[in-house]
């Protein structure tokens, strides 16, 4: 991947997304930023539905990542730390004082070490592929170099995943086709309250983006593969993905669905209402109310799972 990346083909594309990702912020962004600045972060990065006014919900708060050199420079907890090199990231929720009110935000926490692994064709899962294939923004690099390399990452990300997406296809596609595959590739890989119209939103929020972007991608991945036919503008025609292809790409979401259960647990010990955070998400996609006993919110992941399992099986939870 590291000589695909140095081509001048794939420059081109760099100077395209190094761009996209220094978009202005609103002021709000800017302020958060500010207040998870500190001399051991590398970067923060701005992700997720609040990205874009057309997916914002009302009762949304935005999605940051902050990627460190040293998770036990950072974390005041050496248990933190720990639990951050295994299965990251590690998610809190934070708040801060604002001139209008109380700042809010999840606050994703990895070392870029890490990072740079999970977005590379060595990563593990799909947890990080997918988020950092979709458009983000940097909030704060510390030097035009970390800035460089997160971009790399960001197309990084996008090739590593390009051969899934392609073997899930047929032999003739379109390009809108692809790239709505692949946004739609995270939430493959993982247990999550169902949006059925979200991969559209986001993909509707920055079409010219995604269109301009993986069409560039797919000639890159062209010229390493040579499998790919341009059959017109926006159309192309690949070899039919053979059956060992699509169990490779079904074996990649299975593994990925299972790591992000083995997540939870994490979650529950960093998250600071974890379990009322699924339930919102659960009113306000779902118009459901769930009241929980007073055990099943303690220890959600023991006496819990009747409710997943019933949920799951109405297609609430994918």
């Amino acid at each position: 991947m590291g000589s695909l990346l140095d081509e001048p083909a794939a420059q081109a594309l760099l100077d395209r997304l190094e761009a996209t990702l220094s978009a202005p912020l609103a002021p709000e962004i800017v302020a958060i930023g500010a207040r998870l600045r500190a001399p051991d972060v590398a970067a923060i990065l701005f992700y997720g539905s609040c990205l874009f006014s057309e997916t914002r919900a009302g009762s949304s708060f935005p999605d940051f990542y902050l990627l460190t050199d040293d998770a036990f420079g950072y974390h005041r907890s050496p248990l933190h730390a720990a639990l951050s090199l295994v299965l990251p990231p590690n998610i809190y929720y934070r708040s801060f004082p604002g001139p209008e009110g109380t700042l809010r935000c999840k606050l994703c926490v990895l070392t870029l070490r890490s990072f740079l692994e999970e977005t590379s064709p060595a990563a593990r899962d799909l947890h990080h592929l997918g988020r950092f294939s979709k458009r983000f923004a940097i909030v704060h690099a510390r030097d035009p170099a970390t800035h460089r390399e997160l971009a790399r990452a960001a197309l990084s990300a996008i090739l590593t995943l390009l051969p899934h997406s392609l073997a899930l296809l047929g032999e003739r596609f379109e390009l809108e086709e692809l790239v709505l595959t692949q946004l739609g590739l995270s939430y493959l890989g993982e247990q999550r309250v169902a949006e059925p119209d979200k991969v559209h939103r986001l993909f509707l929020a920055a079409r010219e983006h995604y269109l301009a972007v993986y069409a560039e991608a797919l000639a890159l991945h062209a010229r390493s593969r040579g499998r790919l036919e341009e059959l017109g503008p926006g159309r192309y025609r690949q070899p039919r993905p053979t059956r060992g292809e699509r169990l490779r790409t079904e074996a990649f979401v299975r593994r990925s669905r299972v790591r992000g259960v083995l997540r939870w647990p994490k979650y529950v010990l960093t998250v600071e209402g974890w379990v009322d955070y699924i339930l919102e998400k659960l009113e306000r996609h779902h118009g459901i109310r769930l009241e929980l006993s007073e055990r099943e919110r303690r220890h959600p992941l023991i006496f819990g799972w009747p409710r997943l399992i019933e949920l799951r099986r109405r297609g609430i939870v994918r």
